[in-house]
């Protein structure tokens, strides 16, 4: 007489399931990831903040730090423009060699930003403003001199366009004596500039390899779930859709 044996059909499924169901989720959690580039792009950006950049001891606090202002604005051509003002301290004095404040008060009359201006959309020729005089110093950045500014006063709205989004650079500032006293570096805190965006062909990519890795992974839930047999259960020796290894 022939006997079937009780299958270990189901027990395998809820082996099985929950383990699909966790790669199904992260392969979403990717997906959205991917998909959250292209619906932030929709907003036009228009963001403000501050920044400090520490004095040549890397002291960031008190009246020997400057601050800057800064903005970055998109307007409806996907042109950002930043701006940054560079505001010295009431107070600020310089410094001997020894950091120990002398009794004269410390200008300021330069700002660089650093970034690559040679990079397809990063610098928008003939933007920048602001200062006295201006230079674009390509893969190190951009420069602006200016009228010298006291203690307890403010730069002029120092200004450039780009096509693309901001990410962190770095920073410097000078008086009449350069090299710079005062820089993001170290201590101070990193200022926006353009960053270049990943290369759209990798995005894509990533997509398509998400939507693959979903539909692969949600196929073999169903079929772990209903009992169907996917190509590579019936190409195994043994394992055709009739067969029943516990019936002898």
């Amino acid at each position: 007489m022939l006997r079937a044996t009780k299958s270990d059909g189901a027990h395998n499924q809820v082996k099985t399931q929950p383990r699909s169901n966790a790669f199904v989720a992260l392969a979403a959690v990717l997906l959205a990831g991917a998909l959250s580039q292209t619906a932030l792009a929709g907003a036009l950006l228009n963001e403000s903040g501050q920044a400090i950049l520490a004095d040549a001891f890397g002291v960031a606090t008190g009246p020997e730090a400057l601050t800057v202002d800064w903005s970055v604005l998109e307007n409806s051509s996907g042109i950002y423009t930043y701006t940054y003002t560079i505001l010295n301290p009431a107070g600020d004095l310089i410094l001997n060699d020894a950091g120990v404040p002398t009794s004269t008060p410390e200008i300021v009359d330069a700002f660089s930003i650093g970034f690559n201006t040679t990079l397809p959309g990063a610098y928008v020729p003939g933007s920048q403003t602001g200062g006295s005089a201006e230079q674009n110093n390509g893969i190190d950045g951009l420069f602006w001199s200016f009228a010298a500014v006291n203690p307890g006063a403010g730069s002029p709205a120092l200004s450039f366009q780009s096509y693309l989004a901001p990410g962190l650079g770095n920073a410097n500032a000078q008086d009449g004596n350069p090299p710079s006293p005062w820089s993001t570096i170290p201590a101070g805190q990193q200022l926006p500039v353009p960053e270049p965006v990943p290369d759209s062909s990798s995005t894509l990519v990533l997509l398509t390899g998400c939507l693959l890795m979903l539909l692969l992974l949600r196929s073999r839930s169903l079929s772990a779930r209903f009992g169907w047999k996917t190509a590579a259960d019936t190409d195994a020796p043994g394992s055709g859709m009739f067969s029943n290894p516990a019936v002898r």
